[in-house]
């Protein structure tokens, strides 16, 4: 056991395995220049049962991610147990305290790394959420949590460039109750017990057209209802992107093209069909005129929801890195590196 020990405190270890894990990144980066559109995929998906999932068939390919998670993890294991004899000795000779200084540095590393380890095992992310203003959608993986859309404004520059972005958003239970609220900006996210909620396009989309039907103006949804001044009732109905009607007097697109839409509107004595291409087509229904005046357009935005457990662990472990950092160069006495810098070049 102790000869165990001793090969995971060698130095040489260390320097052996950073030389390694260096020749394994640079082949790593080869590879992802030469097939980027593969490894696009793993910025989108849980590291490790990503790549558990692409089995033997990628081998070739992913050869060199489990190299380096595995020589990441015999590299945290040579840091923990060199880390652990050095602080071991410091305080069994009882040396002054800024000896530890240099292995408050590894503890932070350790602790990071243990929240990547975390972050590719567990959690989620998942992309292409679209919320219209106003609606919810249920959050992916999260039972009993739903994110709604409240607002967004964004400022563009006169170069075209993004100035600002402010989303508004509220968490919601089950029941429909607030849960928490809070406004999305330019890489600034939501966190909410460890998922984040961030804000990644932005558009609008016709949801309902503006009518005159006998000169009474209606805003009407799309597959919505409404009536005319006397009480006869409608109803718009499917959508043809290219409208054309066969031989038997039946509506069809001809395409799939957007380029001569249609919308039916059902009243109580047949379907009639109002053309969409522009404001101020009309029709007649029922004998009633029906007018497009306009369109409704609302608001979505699309968001990329993840979580990562490790991001706490990464977090702390940061902070004791740079506090360890800050002991190391200015509070360690003579040895302090800065001290000694500024010593030798007087």
């Amino acid at each position: 056991m102790r000869r165990v020990w001793n090969f995971f405190a060698s130095v040489y270890l260390t320097v052996i395995l950073s030389a390694l894990i260096c020749m394994v990144a640079a082949w790593g980066s080869i590879l992802s220049v030469r097939y980027p559109q593969f490894y696009r995929a793993f910025d989108q998906e849980v590291l490790l049962p990503f790549i558990s999932s692409l089995g033997a068939e990628y081998l070739p390919l992913t050869a060199w991610v489990w190299a380096l998670i595995a020589l990441t993890a015999v590299f945290g294991i040579n840091t923990f147990v060199c880390t652990a004899d050095k602080a071991a000795a410091v305080i069994r000779n009882k040396k002054p305290w800024a000896a530890l200084f240099p292995h408050i540095v590894h503890v932070g590393f350790l602790i990071a790394l243990l929240g990547h380890l975390v972050g590719s095992v567990w959690g989620f992310k998942s992309y292409g959420n679209v919320v219209f203003k106003g609606d919810s959608i249920p959050v992916p993986h999260t039972s009993g949590l739903f994110l709604r859309l409240d607002s967004t404004e964004m400022n563009v520059l006169p170069s075209g460039e993004l100035d600002s972005l402010e989303t508004g958003v509220t968490l919601l239970d089950a029941k429909g109750e607030k849960i928490e609220q809070g406004t999305l900006g330019m890489n600034a996210p939501l966190i909410h017990d460890g998922i984040a909620f961030y804000h990644f396009d932005q558009g609008q989309s016709p949801s309902g057209l503006v009518m005159e039907i006998d000169g009474k103006r209606e805003s009407v949804e799309l597959e919505g209802s409404f009536q005319s001044p006397d009480g006869a009732a409608f109803r718009l109905g499917e959508i043809y992107p290219d409208f054309a009607v066969d031989a038997e007097g039946k509506a069809y697109n001809r395409s799939g093209d957007f380029s001569n839409p249609y919308v039916a509107i059902t009243g109580a004595h047949g379907t009639s069909f109002l053309p969409l291409s522009a404001p101020g087509a009309s029709v007649s229904a029922d004998g009633h005129e029906i007018k497009l005046v306009d369109f409704i357009f609302t608001p979505y935005v699309i968001f990329i929801i993840n979580k990562d457990p490790g991001i706490g662990f990464i977090i702390a472990g940061s902070t004791v890195l740079v506090v360890g950092m800050i002991l190391l160069l200015f509070f360690r006495g003579e040895r302090a590196e800065l001290v000694r810098q500024k010593r030798t070049g007087e």
